[in-house]
């Protein structure tokens, strides 16, 4: 689960929040997002929104029901590091190299999010 993701899902206001909660209800797969994620996801709602409603979605992250909270490894890192440079062109975040990263070393080919990067790099994008 990308931060653009659980940011429609948690903000009522966002266009995507109904099909997003939609998408979640009716998902019976294991979920999963990384430490990366989460903080970035924590830092976009407490700029776009409040604090309160950050750590309201780390205590629901941080609670275990949601999702599996994956911590990268130093061997992740630095290939997103690599994967991160060998795209001078393309306007990926260094997280979003993480989860591409992670994402392939754990056999997931579909993300939640609203980013087109994903897609770009070849994975299967919810919602569409």
């Amino acid at each position: 689960m990308d931060s653009s993701f659980w940011f429609a899902l948690f903000s009522r206001n966002e266009p995507a929040h109904a099909r997003s909660v939609e998408l979640l209800e009716g998902f019976d797969g294991s979920l999963h997002t990384s430490t990366f994620v989460m903080a970035e996801t924590a830092s976009l709602v407490t700029k776009r929104a409040t604090k309160a409603g950050a750590v309201a979605f780390c205590l629901y992250v941080l609670d275990g029901s949601a999702c599996e909270v994956i911590h990268p490894s130093e061997v992740q890192v630095r290939a997103a590091w690599d994967l991160f440079l060998s795209r001078p062109d393309w306007d990926f975040d260094f997280v979003d190299a993480l989860s591409f990263t992670m994402m392939r070393e754990l056999g997931i080919d579909t993300a939640f999010t609203l980013d087109r990067h994903f897609a770009q790099m070849g994975f299967a994008a919810l919602p569409e």
